[in-house]
């Protein structure tokens, strides 16, 4: 039983995970902010971006390929799904209890009707679900501009990503984010990022 509910939690994770994001509001930029002043500056977002380029670059030759970026988008994805299970996994005994799974499925099912609840009444109604739409065209929007934003790190066309385009990218990002130009990122800027879908800088 307990194999069949880590299959069952695993392919869950695989398929509700968000595609890998460098930078996503959350526990990510808390990473970033590295004096712990609540700001991110652009050098500390670069660090950040820089490690993240570090790890892909799996030969170190100083270039991230299609291939590399994939095969550490599997990685993240899989670490996730691990993450999942220990976190349903209370008493920490390597296996799920049906007990367990349930309360998972439960508290999945919760932030479910939570993130649907757009207007916080308690329901799901016609007015959440206009509001949803909504929010699903500008998000559409949004990914078709980023799209064509990722189209542009790699410069000089040759199918892979060196370091500098990367941070030229990387800053490009930054500077999108800093809505009112004074060269952080502040609380409004970063909570603005979550729970979107934007690709990192590498993904094209």
């Amino acid at each position: 039983m307990s194999k069949r509910i880590l299959q069952i939690l695993t392919t869950t994770a695989l398929v509700s995970a968000v595609s890998l994001t460098a930078f996503a509001g959350n526990r990510m930029l808390v990473k970033a902010d590295d004096n712990g002043d609540g700001l991110i500056q652009l050098s500390e977002f670069t660090t950040l971006s820089d490690q993240k380029f570090a790890n892909m670059d799996s030969n170190n030759n100083g270039l991230v390929t299609p291939e590399e970026r994939q095969a550490f988008r599997s990685l993240m994805r899989e670490t996730r799904a691990r993450e999942k299970f220990y976190t349903a996994d209370k008493n920490d005994d390597g296996s799920l209890s049906e007990t367990e799974f349930m309360a998972a499925r439960a508290e999945r099912e919760d932030r479910m009707k939570e993130k649907r609840d757009v207007n916080g009444d308690g329901q799901f109604n016609k007015e959440d679900r206009q509001s949803r739409r909504k929010m699903y065209k500008k998000k559409r929007k949004k990914m078709h501009q980023q799209k064509g934003n990722r189209q542009n790190v790699d410069a000089n066309g040759d199918g892979a990503v060196d370091l500098a385009e990367h941070q030229a990218a990387t800053k490009a990002r930054f500077e999108r984010m800093d809505k009112n130009d004074d060269g952080v990122l502040g609380a409004d800027e970063q909570k603005s990022q979550r729970g979107r879908h934007g690709k990192h800088s590498m993904r094209r």
